[in-house]
């Protein structure tokens, strides 16, 4: 069960309102990283969002998908607990990335750095959203969860599932 805080207790409760089409996409997965934002989504119980990703993570603490998370996915979560200084806030994200089952942090290496000069300079995207996607191409995942826009729209080499299509 995911235990992450009050956000995620709603989000489960009421995952009966999960689209078929979005159990039907995870379903397919076995390899998901996650975007900045859907995880900012879970960890601070935005809905509809928080109830979309809560599933995925169902799924990967039963052992049913593999989830992957770039550094700069980690730093990204850390930036508004450091800024409010709210430490009970940097702590569940701390406790999220170091005790999930089946979850990853993957550092951004030489690898990923000249996989993400190759997206960026196809793409246009940011150098962090380069990174985003290159770690989970790096990682072999078959889809990254998230909800930006301009990733969506671009040809990265990686399935984009954009939640706002699936509400």
């Amino acid at each position: 069960m995911v235990q992450v805080g009050a956000g995620d207790r709603k989000a489960l409760a009421g995952r009966g309102s999960v689209t078929s089409r979005w159990e039907g996409r995870l379903s397919s997965l076995r390899r998901i990283a996650f975007d900045s934002n859907a995880l900012i989504y879970l960890l601070e119980g935005r809905e509809p969002y928080t109830t979309y990703v809560a599933r995925a993570i169902e799924m990967m603490e039963r052992g049913e998908v593999v989830g992957l998370v770039s550094t700069v996915v980690e730093m990204e979560l850390l930036v508004k607990p450091l800024r409010d200084r709210d430490t009970g806030a940097y702590d569940r994200v701390e406790m999220f990335l170091r005790q999930r089952p089946n979850l990853t942090v993957r550092a951004v290496d030489r690898a990923v750095a000249r996989r993400a000069a190759d997206v960026r300079a196809r793409t246009r995207l940011s150098p962090l959203d380069a990174i985003v996607v290159a770690t989970a191409l790096e990682e072999r995942c078959d889809a990254i969860i998230g909800n930006d826009s301009l990733i969506a729209s671009r040809l990265t080499g990686i399935p984009y599932l954009y939640m706002d299509d699936y509400l």
